[in-house]
């Protein structure tokens, strides 16, 4: 029983100098401090770390009437259907940067019979972070998407 009570107090003598900062004790270990970001001003966004863009933005319109047609016009990316583009339509796409096949075809829909004019698609060469823009036109040879200049 003496030793229990000799142990306690051994064990009680050096947790009070831990608490009070004696120089004989060994310094209690601290727990890391996280890392933690500034905090946001109210009202403001969280700013995510500087990424440069992995992908390139495809912009089709449809804004002017120079298709020659009221029907829907379907956008296909390599070969898979994307969008359909009604009159006065627009769409925005994120596409990964390289050489891109665009193909239009005039949508089966209502009294409008796609499928008839040449399925012939044209290429786009993509840089990451770029945006291209792109106006629907049509050719004696059918749809094909006409370059926009920034300045439009």
């Amino acid at each position: 029983m003496c030793r229990s009570l000799l142990l306690a107090a051994s064990l009680l003598i050096s947790v009070l100098a831990q608490a009070d900062g004696m120089p004989d004790a060994p310094p209690a270990p601290t727990p890391p401090v996280p890392s933690t970001p500034p905090p946001a001003t109210p009202g403001s966004w969280p700013v995510p770390d500087a990424q440069p863009a992995a992908y390139a933005v495809l912009i089709v319109s449809r804004a002017r009437l120079d298709t020659g047609t009221a029907c829907d016009i379907d956008l296909y990316v390599q070969d898979q259907k994307v969008s359909r583009l009604q009159p006065e339509g627009e769409i925005a796409l994120n596409l990964p940067p390289g050489e891109t096949s665009l193909r239009l075809v005039t949508a089966n829909s209502g009294l409008c019979h796609g499928g008839l004019e040449p399925l012939r698609a044209q290429s786009v060469l993509l840089r990451a972070g770029e945006v291209r823009k792109f106006r629907i036109a049509n050719s004696e040879s059918g749809l094909y998407l006409m370059p926009v200049s920034s300045g439009s």
